[in-house]
């Protein structure tokens, strides 16, 4: 069955989503090989997450899933690869469907799902050319805009936790022209995962009533400023340093009234309720220890307009 990628915003109905996956994950990492502020926090603590956790995790939030009505595929399991992070390795702006350049602990990531993107038709996938990287963390469809994390030149050189370019910016925004691109840059650091973001849908996303947003992480207040305003304050969620500490933005939309969230989230819960969504809960405890949450381990390929 053809996949043909439709994606215009973070919250119409969701029809068709890769979600990663947890088995053959390999032993626990050295600090030294985390390539994120929170991987090395929990390998440095003694609680990074068993595979058999991250999996029984992963399996619960696909069961919810595909009980709202979602296809739901998965990657090809390689052996000692943490494939958790679908979000990254591939993204859909409009109706095409991108495949970036990554940094280089992430390539192999991108042959797992190889047989998926092999469903799609060559003309709705676009390739990014040598030098321009992004990762789907940073890049948020949102109707006539595309919202994307950027780090400066010499952030992406120093930060490991820098995952998109300016050049990759430029990129999207030339081939994508007939959308208002807008950049935010982002606190960025290695080794405290409180005092900077790895991805833009750490400190902001969309949902269908407005938005959640942590704007201590965006560098420059104006920016989270402008997010405020387009969204409308009333309708926006406003993360405290804990809250953000723990990915509070980090929910998956299903549908315009539909939103998973961790089950931890109380006030994100009953502020969404007051809201009129709907929303369903899981676990994601474990999984939040790598760095990601509930919107890193899924890649949407299609929604309903």
């Amino acid at each position: 069955m053809l996949i043909h990628p439709s994606i215009s915003n973070e919250y119409d109905r969701l029809t068709t989503v890769v979600v990663g996956i947890a088995r053959q994950m390999g032993e626990e990492p050295t600090i030294e090989a985390c390539y994120d502020a929170r991987s090395r926090e929990s390998v440095a603590l003694g609680t990074y997450p068993t595979e058999q956790a991250c999996t029984e995790q992963m399996s619960a939030f696909v069961r919810v899933l595909e009980e709202l009505g979602v296809r739901v595929l998965r990657p090809e399991a390689l052996a000692s690869l943490n494939q958790v992070f679908a979000r990254d390795i591939a993204f859909v702006i409009d109706d095409q469907l991108i495949l970036p350049n990554v940094i280089e602990d992430r390539e192999n990531e991108a042959k797992a799902i190889e047989k998926i993107t092999g469903t799609v038709p060559s003309s709705n996938i676009v390739m990014m050319p040598s030098g321009c990287f992004a990762e789907g963390g940073d890049v948020l469809v949102h109707n006539e805009f595309v919202f994307v994390g950027v780090s400066s030149d010499d952030d992406f050189e120093r930060y490991q936790t820098s995952r998109t370019n300016r050049a990759g910016f430029e990129y999207l925004q030339d081939e994508f022209a007939g959308f208002e691109f807008k950049g935010f840059e982002l606190h960025k650091s290695d080794d405290n995962p409180r005092a900077g973001s790895l991805h833009l849908d750490c400190a902001f996303q969309p949902v269908g009533c407005g938005a959640l947003i942590a704007p201590h992480l965006f560098k420059r207040s104006e920016d989270a400023d402008w997010l405020v305003n387009h969204f409308g304050k009333e309708h926006v969620f406003v993360c405290s340093e804990d809250e953000a500490y723990d990915l509070t933005t980090n929910v998956f939309n299903v549908g315009p009234k539909d939103v998973i969230i961790c089950e931890s989230f109380g006030r994100l819960r009953t502020w969404l309720q007051s809201k009129g969504m709907n929303v369903h809960t899981v676990a994601y405890n474990e999984i939040v220890k790598m760095g990601g949450l509930l919107r890193c381990s899924t890649m949407p390929l299609e929604r309903e307009s």
